[in-house]
């Protein structure tokens, strides 16, 4: 026996729907207690989903964002096609149709609107691109990118273009003002370095025996100090009480003698305080009472906690975590391969023939995190409907993404390249070699990882056809 209603019928104890417009014919249930209450269960579920289309209407008639529903509205066209309800989905997919117009054309209106705005502020961000100004100029910058985030997408055909120019402001910005205080991060460095030489050389000059000529030297280095330059003021002020101490010692009488042992001398701060040789260490102590080896900088020592067994058992156990981070495909890793980094370089030094390529792997790990994490950023801020998106467009999203990435990056290593066959022939180049080239392989690391995270990504786009 075969019941019907006007969107359905009944066959062999189970409900089917009709086919209507692209959509096939289905089964949307069975038959429970009869034929007649079971129609009417499936009819008064149809209601559920003119509530559902009647309500996203209002919303986006409501709404001052229209075109941010059009997602919604596609999703639901592909709800209600696999809705067990009996009625007349024709009518509510004609709905659908009317409101999808109208949200593309909207949507389409924006979009003109958006290129407009995002054109505004590239010129406006491009009047900072050269600035010295750097703080000024991040804010500005800053705030510029903000609303750039805020500001909608624009067509396809000028995406790429529109998107490029505004990064490369930014990029050149950014990049021009880390170089400066890197620059200006090694000018200090070296001039703390230059002051700590000055106070050893004047603990080394309180054993000769040449008195006078010990004096006229100490009145060099008195100058040397004048012509250093400035350093944070906190420890210039405790660097400087310690030479003021010491070079004093020079113009009072018998002050290499006093008292605290032969070849010893105390500081203002009083007994066991200031400058004292150490027994079998060239070193000197501070007027904290901290030691110091003269040749280095006491800010950036790191002393190994481990022996060298300890020490490769615990980067290997760096290393595992590392490559589990690698394989996260997720934007919240970056506070995590800090702590690594951080934990690697307080776990020591391994000696060259221990370990094999154990810090390059760990190096090559804690790389392509940060690079998954930036990438998943960067292509949600490029595409507020990312996460909407079925799992071969997200990956082609991140491919286009990492693409252009890739030119850039290879460009400025092409300039790398360019730079150090100009300096090569400069004879300051010995001075700058190792700058340089520590920056060549940074940026060629910066490459490679970007390449095998591109042929990740087309395995990963196989394998989901």
């Amino acid at each position: 026996m075969e019941s019907k209603n006007p969107y359905g019928f009944i066959k062999d104890g189970k409900i089917y729907r009709n086919a209507f417009l692209e959509y096939p014919e289905r089964e949307i249930g069975e038959v429970r207690e009869s034929e007649e209450s079971t129609i009417k269960y499936f009819e008064d579920r149809f209601a559920m989903a003119e509530t559902k289309v009647h309500n996203l209407s209002k919303a986006i008639e409501e709404s001052d964002n229209k075109g941010s529903y059009l997602m919604k509205l596609v999703h639901m066209r592909e709800q209600l096609a696999n809705f067990d309800a009996l009625g007349d989905y024709v009518v509510l997919y004609e709905k659908l149709d009317e409101l999808e117009e109208m949200l593309r054309e909207i949507i389409s209106q924006n979009r003109v609107k958006n290129l407009e705005i995002k054109q505004a502020l590239i010129a406006e961000a491009e009047v900072y691109e050269n600035s010295t100004d750097w703080q000024e100029a991040a804010d500005q910058l800053k705030e510029i990118k903000n609303k750039w985030i805020r500001t909608g997408a624009v067509d396809k055909e000028h995406e790429e273009e529109i998107e490029g120019r505004f990064t490369e402001v930014l990029d050149n910005f950014f990049q021009r003002r880390n170089q400066f205080f890197e620059d200006r991060k090694k000018m200090i460095g070296d001039r703390i370095q230059k002051y700590y030489d000055i106070i050893y050389e004047l603990r080394r000059l309180m054993r000769e025996d040449d008195r006078q000529a010990a004096k006229e030297r100490v009145k060099e280095l008195q100058s040397n100090w004048r012509d250093i330059g400035k350093i944070p003021p906190k420890l210039y002020g405790k660097l400087f009480k310690d030479f003021r101490y010491l070079s004093g010692k020079f113009f009072k009488p018998q002050s290499r003698y006093s008292s605290g042992g032969s070849g010893g001398y105390r500081s203002s701060q009083g007994s066991g305080g200031g400058f004292r040789p150490r027994q079998g260490s060239s070193g000197y102590r501070s007027s904290e009472g901290r030691s110091y080896s003269p040749r280095k900088r006491p800010d950036f020592q790191q002393n190994s906690e481990y022996n060298v067994s300890e020490m490769l058992e615990r980067k290997k156990e760096l290393l595992s975590q590392a490559n589990q981070l690698a394989e996260k495909d997720s934007e919240d890793v970056v506070e995590d391969v800090k702590r690594l980094r951080f934990l690697w370089k307080r776990t020591g030094k391994l000696p060259r023939d221990v370990g094999g390529s154990i810090t390059s792997d760990f190096i090559r790990a804690c790389d392509m995190a940060s690079e998954k994490s930036f990438l998943n950023r960067l292509v949600r801020s490029k595409n507020p409907d990312y996460n909407h998106s079925d799992p071969q467009e997200k990956i082609n999203q991140k491919i286009n993404l990492l693409s252009n990435l890739i030119v850039r990056d290879e460009k400025e290593l092409d300039l790398y390249k360019e730079n150090i066959d100009k300096f090569s022939s400069s004879s300051s180049y010995n001075n700058m070699d190792r700058e340089v080239q520590i920056k060549l392989k940074s940026q060629q690391r910066k490459v490679a990882v970007k390449k095998a995270l591109m042929e990740e990504l087309i395995n990963d786009l196989k394998s989901q056809k």
